[in-house]
């Protein structure tokens, strides 16, 4: 009898989390038995959950907010991409060491390169500076970008990012909507990292008349999957550019996760129209 795979996810808050569903379905489709947690983790409180996932035989987990730093002094070896961003989002438990790796990086590429975009020789315009900011810039970089501009609300938080990225050409400046036409007269990939458009946000792009100012065939990428649509996305769309929502990048950089975890490849453009399926037929 095949053993059944136990998996968490771990974090605070966690309730919304959609990686039982996503890593859930894969599992499914392979035929494997598991049990997928969410566990509620708190700050602070990663050495008793280690501790405890070890005992519990947990093959592995993913980590989301807050903990994404805070693991790092508790693996026995870390990934050389995971270290470059220091950021772990995936730990693999092997004879009672951890393992840590980060797959958010190459799942944002992965979902770009589905629509036939790379960032090799491409200038990209990041707006916003949070935790998951800083992951895809040093990605790009480390994609061979040939430039990248960060505009952020807090300048120091964006020049913050800025000095991590030695081998590329990097601008900073404030997020305003001005800035913002400035850096995208060149752009091939804009990324919206702010929350600026999420459901259950009340604030948004004051104002999107910086798409007038887009480099035709750019790229528009906003890393928000709820709603399906932001008012960016559909103002891009009306436009005539191409765009792309977060929910490739969660897809995956779950299933990258679960090639971790299992220890072999595994078959991407099945397993994601499988997980889509599963989440269109939920909103029914």
């Amino acid at each position: 009898m095949t053993r059944k795979l136990r998996l968490d996810v771990v974090g605070d808050p966690i309730e919304h989390s959609k990686s039982p569903l996503i890593h859930g379905t894969a599992l499914q489709e392979l035929d494997l038995p598991y049990e997928y947690r969410k566990v509620k983790v708190q700050k602070g409180a990663l050495p008793d959950y280690i501790n405890n996932a070890k005992k519990s035989d947990v093959l592995g987990f993913n980590l989301t907010m807050p903990h994404k730093q805070d693991i790092i002094p508790y693996l026995d070896y870390i990934d050389p991409e995971a270290e470059r961003f220091h950021s772990v989002n995936t730990v693999h438990i092997n004879d009672g060491k951890l393992y840590g790796y980060n797959t958010d990086g190459c799942g944002f590429v992965y979902a770009m390169k589905d629509l036939g975009y790379c960032a090799e020789n491409k200038n990209i315009v990041i707006l916003g500076a949070g935790g998951v900011v800083s992951t895809i810039a040093l990605k790009m970089e480390l994609e061979g970008a040939k430039k990248i501009t960060i505009l952020n609300r807090t300048l120091s938080s964006a020049e913050s990012i800025a000095k991590k990225l030695t081998q590329v050409k990097v601008l900073t400046n404030t997020l305003t909507c001005e800035n913002i036409k400035n850096a995208v007269m060149d752009c091939d990939v804009l990324v919206n990292g702010t929350p600026l458009g999420m459901e259950g946000m009340k604030q948004d792009f004051e104002d999107l008349t910086f798409l007038d100012s887009l480099k035709e065939g750019a790229l528009v990428y906003d890393l928000i999957y709820t709603p399906e649509e932001t008012n960016l996305i559909k103002a891009a769309k009306q436009l005539g550019f191409s765009t792309i929502n977060g929910f490739g990048m969660l897809i995956y950089q779950g299933l990258l996760a679960d090639e971790i975890f299992l220890g072999h490849s595994l078959n991407f453009e099945l397993l994601k129209k499988k997980i889509e399926n599963k989440f269109k037929n939920l909103k029914k």
